[in-house]
């Protein structure tokens, strides 16, 4: 702009340019920039072109920025979802508890199963922590799970009902047979997941158990209760002991799909 002070009394005139600097009223904080920028370049390695992770991250952001830790209930996460549906075939799909490392190695080195974590938002999401405050448009990453419910767990409990509810055909489980109870009433698994399989879409269920030896664990108590549920759904259910030597060996030497058991 030009000052008003360009015209003194002599009559020379003299020009004087202001440089107007316009400094934004809320700067990110460290902590938001930092988030912001994982999710998206995350979003775009799954790969996802920039526009459309920005989108899912301003609808994502929706869900949790301004509110408290504990008011971000499941239901706030249904619209990133609808925006963002699952696009892997539903009959591929690996659900797993308490075998996060060897049922994510196997996915990825078969290529034939998919798990919640190699859906976009699960891939994004993965390993992250974040929540609001009331009033706050910045997104913090930690003490955020230290309060139930909270939006960690709440996005997750979502994420898998969502995937329970998508699953088709026939639908495979990998479980941990070292635990006393494989199948635990109060997993995500069994909450969310099992709750959510759908006949007469889902036909059957597999449950893949990693043990160390083969030693029966199929006829586990809490299996049993897990094939009564499935019984109720008229959905079929199937176990088969599967070593972990043998899983890593199948990882190893790339097995094709449904050739490790």
């Amino acid at each position: 702009m030009v000052s008003k002070k360009a015209f003194p009394i002599d009559g020379t005139v003299t020009i004087m340019v202001v440089l107007v600097v316009l400094v934004p009223s809320v700067l990110l904080t460290p902590q938001t920039a930092e988030f912001r920028a994982t999710f998206l370049k995350k979003c775009e390695e799954f790969p996802e072109k920039k526009q459309i992770c920005e989108k899912i991250l301003a609808t994502f952001e929706q869900a949790y920025v301004g509110k408290n830790k504990n008011e971000v209930s499941e239901k706030n996460y249904n619209q990133v979802f609808a925006e963002t549906p699952f696009t892997h075939p539903c009959e591929k799909t690996l659900l797993w508890s308490g075998t996060y490392e060897i049922a994510h190695e196997f996915a990825w080195s078969s290529k034939c199963f998919f798990t919640l974590e190699d859906t976009l938002l699960g891939h994004v999401l993965d390993k992250l922590e974040w929540c609001g405050e009331k009033g706050n448009k910045e997104t913090f990453t930690e003490h955020c799970t230290d309060v139930k419910p909270n939006p960690v767990s709440s996005f997750w409990e979502k994420a898998s009902i969502t995937i329970g509810q998508y699953a088709c055909g026939h639908v495979t489980a990998m479980l941990d047979g070292e635990r006393p109870a494989p199948y635990f009433p109060t997993t995500f698994f069994a909450l969310y997941e099992v709750a959510n399989l759908q006949s007469p879409k889902v036909t059957q269920l597999t449950v893949v158990l990693v043990v160390k030896e083969d030693k029966g664990q199929c006829n586990n108590e809490s299996l049993k209760n897990l094939n009564n549920i499935l019984k109720g759904k008229k959905i079929v259910y199937d176990c088969k002991e599967v070593t972990q030597s043998h899983i890593k060996t199948c990882v190893r030497e790339k097995k094709t799909c449904g050739a490790c058991w």
